[in-house]
């Protein structure tokens, strides 16, 4: 033994177990417990001393030993064995494998959190596409309303019956000056305006059809004129075939009258 040469002796007495020393049986234990040479060295005496025993022929025991032998051990209480359970060997699993559901979560909310900006930015696109939808029917609406104006006024000049009249301001130039066209036929007037004096703002022009019957004067339609005195109208009668002896043109309040308010601003020239 080269390693720990001290404990020579007392190792080898400790292989055939005649180490009856307490101290050092408790100093070679301890030193066996952190020295694996010692230890290869006390299996290696165990193996010496287990064929020295095999190589030598002992005297035969006596029979009355023998049966005492087997008395003694048949007389010794014999401890239950105990069934050890086996334990439960479960399957290891990978650790990501552990942290799949949360990064599925996280999938599914990022998921969901992209797929509601893509619903509400579409949402926004449909009623802004939907407010010019309406922009759209509406300026079509006044195409529409302004072509129709159109193809009256159209018919209006062409008609068969059309009278047209020039009315006049017996002020000094420039003269306010009216235009107008009437059909009995179609019931309908088309007037133009232009120099008109400037109105208060709750004063406007009303044109009057004067019936050649004699009854009461008419309203036929009126205007707030422009910047530059220039007014239109386009009216409507709500009968037609009133013969008209005249028109007359009379400064009333926003919005009309029944009646005409005196005094006649504009009259037919001549």
């Amino acid at each position: 033994m080269n390693a720990h040469p001290q404990f020579a002796e007392t190792l080898a007495l400790y292989a055939m177990g005649a180490l009856d020393n307490p101290q050092d049986l408790a100093a070679l234990e301890s030193h066996l417990g952190t020295c694996g040479d010692c230890r290869r060295e006390l299996e290696a005496l165990r193996a010496d001393t287990a064929l020295l025993a095999l190589s030598v022929t002992g005297p035969q025991p006596p029979a009355r030993s023998r049966d005492r032998l087997l008395s003694a051990v048949a007389a010794e209480p014999r401890m239950e064995r105990r069934t050890s359970k086996p334990y439960a060997v479960g399957r290891l699993r990978p650790r990501w494998f552990t942290f799949a559901p949360v990064m599925v979560m996280l999938l599914l909310a990022v998921f969901s959190i992209l797929l509601w900006r893509d619903l509400r930015n579409t949402r926004r696109a449909l009623r802004h596409t939907q407010a010019q939808m309406e922009q759209i029917q509406t300026e079509l609406a006044r195409t529409n309303s302004e072509l129709a104006e159109a193809k009256m006024v159209h018919d209006l000049l062409h008609a068969s019956d059309a009278w047209p009249l020039t009315l006049v301001s017996k002020k000094t130039p420039p003269q306010p000056q009216m235009k107008m066209i009437y059909s009995r036929q179609k019931g309908s007037l088309f007037l133009l305006a232009s120099n008109t004096p400037a109105l208060p703002e709750n004063k406007i022009y009303e044109l009057w059809l004067l019936p050649a019957d004699g009854s009461a004067p008419m309203a036929a339609g009126w205007f707030k004129p422009d910047g530059k005195g220039n007014g239109m109208i386009f009216h409507k009668l709500k009968s037609n075939g009133i013969e008209a002896k005249g028109f007359a043109v009379t400064v009333e309040p926003s919005g009309g009258s029944q009646t005409p308010t005196m005094p006649i601003v504009m009259e037919p020239a001549g």
